[in-house]
């Protein structure tokens, strides 16, 4: 009459036995067991079922969660395009339009003022002192404008 004694489990054997009964829905209780330690791991086990339940998600979930995903994956994946009409290098084309156009208005309303007119003027050696003002000042202004365009960025 031998009777075959069963061998105690280690205390990884005993813990991983317990979570599967807890998973399988077989137990709900800790194991009464003399270790503080594997207690305090069963209570634990018990607490983080009960945290998160084994329900399967319902299929719109699963959608949803694909989806919201997908959203940002895409947002990762995608360089970010910065807005155009927020950029500096877009001021600065606009400052340029502006200034060249300004330019080009001067050179239009002095073009009448280095004409003389018909010609009958006698001894006349060059330009009118009012033409030598303007024709300096847009000397001055194309000389800016390049002094603008070749500055460091």
């Amino acid at each position: 009459m031998t009777k075959s004694i069963k061998p105690t489990p280690n205390p990884e054997e005993a813990i991983s036995d317990f979570a599967d009964r807890v998973l399988d829905g077989k137990t709900s209780v800790p194991a009464s067991s003399s270790d503080r330690e594997l207690r305090s791991l069963e209570e634990t086990i018990l607490r983080l079922n009960q945290a998160f339940p084994p329900q399967s998600m319902d299929n719109n979930t699963r959608k949803r969660m694909l989806f919201d995903f997908k959203i940002r994956q895409q947002k990762i994946e995608a360089p970010s395009r910065p807005v155009i009409w927020r950029s500096q290098q877009m001021f600065q084309r606009i400052g340029l339009a502006v200034a060249v156009s300004a330019i080009l208005i001067a050179i239009l309303l002095m073009i009448p003022s280095f004409i003389t007119g018909s010609g009958s003027m006698q001894a006349s050696a060059g330009l009118h002192s009012q033409s030598i003002g303007l024709l300096v000042i847009l000397v001055g202004a194309v000389l800016l404008l390049g002094f603008w365009l070749a500055r460091r960025k």
